[in-house]
């Protein structure tokens, strides 16, 4: 089984209309299904769930129960480095975590365990996901560290200046622990990180400042539709 999940941007797009749920012990998480493929909107149906209240631990245990193998996330960022301005679509290839949100990791008490994160991301994913964006007209970048905070406030200049300094391209309030959960579940992750502007206090080369709502959302069914071509082969 397959999934995508995605959030700002994507939820717009998917015309859900049969919402299924599923209970975990970590609580009950929401997916829609549809030609094999697995949905999770992680901030809802209608955006209600701000970055620091998204369940993230009932969404990975959900797709592990439901026999999830393969995943590929999308996240909506600020770019920091000129090497992945405003309108660039990027796969993540590392990771900054600055978030400070609890139940990060399925280790606990009884069930000790140590994930290791020098290889985050499946390179096969990655490699599909360059080519097919290809047949979408997309010069899909490879690379880029991706800075988490904890949101959901915008991050200082004073921070964003420290997160460029340790070698941060783009700054997003999701993927951790998102994509460290679906590690420890041994589900193969691969992560598309769009920016739809300049972070605090950046001024960059490129002539954008902000990617209009309408690109925006074209960038997402792009976006959308090369997961869905990757994962259904």
């Amino acid at each position: 089984m397959k999934a995508i999940i995605g959030g700002s941007g994507i939820d717009k797009i998917l015309d859900i209309t049969g919402i299924q749920y599923i209970e975990t012990k970590y609580g009950k998480a929401k997916y829609y299904k549809e030609n094999n493929i697995i949905y999770v909107l992680r901030h809802g149906e209608n955006h209600e769930y701000p970055p620091h209240l998204v369940n993230y631990k009932a969404n990975v245990e959900a797709l592990s129960m439901l026999g999830v193998d393969e995943c590929i996330s999308i996240y909506c960022v600020g770019s920091i480095s000129n090497k992945f301005p405003p309108g660039i679509s990027t796969i993540m290839c590392d990771f900054l975590d600055f978030t400070t949100r609890g139940n990060k990791t399925f280790s606990e008490v009884g069930n000790v365990f140590h994930t290791d994160m020098v290889d985050i991301f499946d390179e096969s994913l990655q490699t599909k996901i360059v080519n097919k964006s290809k047949d979408f007209g997309i010069d899909m970048h490879l690379g880029g560290i991706y800075v988490a905070t904890e949101g959901p406030r915008f991050e200082s200049p004073a921070e964003i200046r420290m997160y460029s300094l340790l070698g941060g391209d783009f700054v997003g309030m999701t993927a951790i622990p998102e994509i460290t959960l679906m590690k420890e579940k041994k589900i193969k992750i691969a992560s598309i990180a769009y920016s739809i502007n300049w972070c605090s206090g950046i001024t960059g080369d490129s002539q954008i400042d902000f990617v209009s709502d309408e690109e925006v959302q074209n960038i997402s069914t792009n976006l959308l539709n090369i997961c869905r071509k990757v994962l259904l082969k």
